[in-house]
């Protein structure tokens, strides 16, 4: 019952934000996460101590509560975009989205090399499940399924868009390995907790980070392209491409572990560039520093 009301309230908001101009949906979304934010008492807290943690007093509590605030605002407008984009072809996204350094791709499908997209909870991260699709071929994504199944359909219906294939953590291990045996593009998520992988120093401390990613590119030769989806101002975005992670260009001794320390590298660049859209509510640090939450 509560999960169908919920599906509702979503089902409402959806209607609302569709039928207002811009200029008045964005007024109602920036209120709509500043009320969050005034509720959401736990996971600020967590967004609060993970700033303390990274920054210290390197920075004011201002700024802290600014950067907290912002990130509200981010994933509030991502629930906006997630209706929104569920209707747009690939010249909606064009003009939604400006892609920098696009060559990198370019040049993977040229050398016909396996592409293996990551990215963070950052910016508009889900903007990329139909972009990619449409503009560099079938891809691959891996997600994790909500609580609740009616609005759970709703993200089904937007991740499998335009081609795009989504696996459970369940079945992603074959999954993924079948994807890449069929040339098919992988978009993975890689920056939060979640309890296995190899040690690596992220934001100034030791986590732990998937390294299947890397396994997954030696053992296919595939390049990891990081890819991050920055709001610009409402509704438009920059796709900022990195540098590709070779596994040809890693020393075989310690090879899966440099390649992992790399992914970390590249999301903690840009974050730190622009902390107010990451996802701080997320108990990142919880491996080896879970006091910082207030557990023991």
């Amino acid at each position: 019952m509560i999960d169908y009301l919920l599906f509702l309230i979503y089902k409402i908001f959806k209607f609302i934000v569709l039928l207002l101009p811009k200029f008045l949906v964005k007024i109602f979304l920036d209120g709509l996460a500043y009320f969050i934010y005034l509720i959401n008492k736990e996971h600020k807290q967590y967004a609060k101590a993970n700033l303390d943690f990274v920054y210290g007093d390197t920075i004011s509590e201002d700024r802290k509560k600014e950067i907290i605030k912002n990130s509200y605002t981010n994933l509030i407008y991502n629930l906006y975009e997630f209706c929104e984009n569920q209707s747009l072809d690939l010249k909606g996204f064009d003009e939604k989205v400006i892609v920098e350094n696009e060559y990198y791709i370019s040049d993977a499908i040229k050398n016909k090399r396996k592409i293996i997209f990551i990215t963070a909870h950052y910016g508009n991260w889900e903007l990329g499940n139909s972009f990619m699709s449409l503009k560099y071929g079938p891809t691959t994504v891996v997600g994790r399924p909500m609580n609740n199944k009616y609005l759970n359909e709703e993200l089904e219906i937007l991740r499998t868009a335009n081609g795009t294939q989504m696996l459970t953590k369940n079945d992603a291990s074959r999954g993924l390995i079948k994807a890449l045996k069929q040339n098919r593009i992988l978009g993975l998520v890689v920056d939060q907790h979640n309890g296995y992988g190899i040690d690596v120093e992220f934001l100034g401390h030791k986590v732990k980070q998937a390294d299947s990613i890397a396994r997954l590119a030696i053992k296919f030769d595939a390049l990891i392209i990081p890819m991050f989806f920055t709001m610009n101002s409402f509704g438009k975005y920059t796709g900022k491409i990195y540098e590709p992670i070779d596994p040809n260009n890693f020393q075989d001794e310690n090879k899966i572990l440099d390649m992992t320390q790399a992914q970390a590298n590249v999301i903690e660049k840009h974050i730190l560039e622009k902390p107010d859209q990451w996802f701080w509510q997320h108990k990142r640090f919880k491996e080896y520093d879970k006091e910082i939450y207030n557990e023991q």
